[in-house]
């Protein structure tokens, strides 16, 4: 049974997180942390993070690395607000959002560790393309996603391409 989780964002903050992560002409895959406090199937909004150029081990059109620093801070900032985090990155040039075999192995160390650190609160991703967003939500269980979220902006509901999540979670090479 799948979950379908809500992520609601002020419309102006809306515009600034698609702003950074899809400049004009992009250079690079961007990523942002929106930091979440999780009631009701919804993650409501309380603050973000736009990643700045300084917290990226490596950067390219097709692939991102978070410096450890970057990775320890928004974790901690989640755990001193009481928050979850919602996980945001940019793929520029891709036609249909989803998240790339890269990023899927990254989730299976990467949301156990953030799981753990943050008492078991609920995590998120989302993915953003020019035309259209991929989504996981991790609820139940860090071990697998359970569900996707939505995006709710003002009264408007943006609903996600769901590839990811009807590929089991993971996506192959062949897929993208």
């Amino acid at each position: 049974m799948s979950t379908v989780a809500n992520l609601e964002l002020p419309t102006q903050i809306h515009r600034r997180l698609l702003g950074h992560l899809l400049p004009r002409k992009p250079k690079a895959e961007e990523a942002a942390f929106i930091y979440a406090r999780f009631q009701d199937s919804s993650f409501k909004f309380v603050e973000w993070y736009p990643v700045p150029v300084s917290d990226f081990e490596h950067r390219s059109l097709y692939h991102i690395e978070l410096t450890d620093d970057c990775r320890a801070k928004t974790i901690k900032r989640a755990h001193d607000l009481g928050c979850s985090m919602v996980e945001f990155h940019s793929h520029p040039v891709a036609s249909t959002a989803a998240f790339s075999p890269s990023d899927c192995a990254g989730f299976r160390e990467y949301v156990p560790h953030v799981s753990w650190r943050l008492k078991g609160r609920p995590y998120a991703a989302v993915v953003v393309a020019p035309s259209s967003f991929d989504s996981l939500a991790w609820i139940n269980t860090p071990k697998t996603p359970d569900g996707v979220v939505e995006i709710a902006v003002g009264k408007n509901i943006l609903l996600p391409t769901g590839v990811t999540f009807k590929a089991g979670g993971h996506i192959s090479a062949k897929s993208v």
